[in-house]
């Protein structure tokens, strides 16, 4: 029973896998198309050709090789049936090209020159030479329409600017565009920057000199309120401070002054610690310092040679030792 469960739940998910593929491919649009392309987008060879914009709708990227593009959609109904073959004349894109992978919300640009041999993104027909006034997407398997576009040939023909969608992907509001948005999104929004939008409204700078002085003065206002408050707040403190302390202050102050009255009478018969310094360095000096008596008499040595010595070499060496044995 168990093994049945998973054969039905693994059935399920192939089948809910292929549906989901299925309607992936199918939110496909097209958004854009330009048929007189002469100065504004060109291919990767330089060349300004006529070119359509696909778009997916899908949350979720979608594959769209082997997908057809065509703008005749002669023998779709043939092509639908059992064993039906597909037409020659669509256009079948390749399946080797990893860049028809498309991610969500985003763009695809095929060029109509009836060139396919220049690139995976060339179709096979061109509008400018075709016999109808749509063009077609068709699912790999040509059975289903994926989408088609109908445009103003003629007015296309005579006019450079391109024809899609007012909103991407939202169907029934084609009309020209005024922008031409290959590859992009046709909801041109034009914004206005803070910067252009402040040399509009102010041209020559003055409501913006005023707010940068304003801005300056408040803050220097409010530094020199601060300061102002926090210079009261510390004279408050230190007057709170000298208000306690000066009571003990003037107590001391008292004291010491009756405390040397008092000294300075009791001490009027006493000699002070100067004075008694003062006594007993002079009697040191007086006792220590005195010479002793000399009896004033001088007594000169004659010198054994008079004259000069400084050539005789033998009074200048040191006499030779005695040894004692």
């Amino acid at each position: 029973m168990k093994s049945i469960s998973k054969y039905i739940i693994l059935l399920a998910l192939v089948f809910t896998t292929g549906a989901v593929f299925g309607q992936s491919v199918r939110d496909l649009r097209f958004n854009e198309i330009l048929i007189k392309n002469t100065d504004n987008f060109d291919d990767e060879y330089g060349r300004h050709v006529p070119w359509v914009e696909i778009y997916n709708t899908a949350y979720n990227s979608v594959n769209l090789a082997g997908c057809f593009l065509t703008d005749d959609t002669t023998g779709f109904a043939a092509a639908g049936k059992k064993g039906g073959e597909i037409p020659s004349h669509w256009y079948h894109i390749p399946k080797t090209d990893v860049k028809t992978n498309m991610p969500q919300r985003s763009y695809i640009v095929f060029y109509l020159d009836a060139e396919p041999l220049y690139g995976t993104f060339h179709a096979n027909f061109d509008p400018r030479t075709s016999q109808t006034s749509y063009i077609a997407l068709i699912s790999a398997d040509g059975k289903d329409l994926i989408d088609l576009m109908h445009y103003p040939k003629q007015d296309l023909m005579d006019s450079t600017r391109s024809f899609g969608l007012e909103k991407d992907g939202i169907t029934g509001h084609a009309h020209f565009l005024d922008q031409f948005t290959p590859g992009s999104s046709n909801e041109v929004k034009f914004t206005v920057s803070k910067q252009e939008r402040l040399k509009t409204d102010d041209p020559y700078g003055i409501g913006l000199a005023i707010i940068s002085m304003s801005v300056v003065f408040t803050a220097l206002i409010l530094i020199f309120f601060m300061l102002k408050l926090f210079g009261y707040s510390s004279k408050k403190i230190a007057q709170r401070n000298a208000a306690k302390n000066a009571p003990a202050a003037t107590a001391m102050a008292a004291t010491a002054k009756s405390g040397g009255d008092t000294n300075k009478e009791e001490d009027t018969d006493q000699l002070t610690g100067e004075e008694a310094a003062a006594i007993a360095m002079a009697l040191h000096l007086h006792f220590n310092s005195m010479h002793d008596e000399e009896s004033e008499v001088i007594t000169i040595d004659m010198p054994s040679a008079h004259y000069s010595p400084w050539a005789q070499k033998g009074l200048v060496m040191k006499r030779t030792p005695r040894i004692r044995k």
